[in-house]
């Protein structure tokens, strides 16, 4: 299974504005943009020609805070290529809605996505 995992950091972004390029993302990647609640939403996409589904969750953590979480049925065997893709692929079409964001991220080759 793979498991990406983007934080970006976007000083002075609010809310709403998270929400309305939020939308055009999901826009551009031709999928449906589910809002579970104000700050937290999903984006399901099936890859082709495998069609292997690919699950993005987003959560607005406030200050110009979002975390973007990617899960796959893909293996991480060989690095999960398209689910990788799709992934750079999303955060470009972030970064071109945003004006300017720091960002980082690892995969589960890198260890556990979260540790509490």
């Amino acid at each position: 299974m793979a498991r990406y995992e983007a934080h970006l950091q976007c000083p002075g972004l609010e809310l709403a504005s998270f929400q309305q390029q939020l939308n055009g993302v999901a826009g551009a990647v031709g999928a449906e943009l589910n809002w579970l609640d104000k700050r937290n939403a999903t984006i399901a996409l099936l890859l082709q020609p495998q069609g292997i589904s690919v699950r993005l969750l987003f959560e607005f953590r406030g200050h110009g805070n979002i975390t973007c979480l990617l899960s796959s049925r893909e293996g991480m065997g060989r690095g999960a290529p398209q689910s990788k893709a799709c992934f750079e692929r999303v955060l470009t079409l972030l970064a071109e809605q945003l004006q300017s964001f720091d960002l980082s991220y690892r995969s589960d080759r890198d260890g556990p996505i979260r540790q509490r």
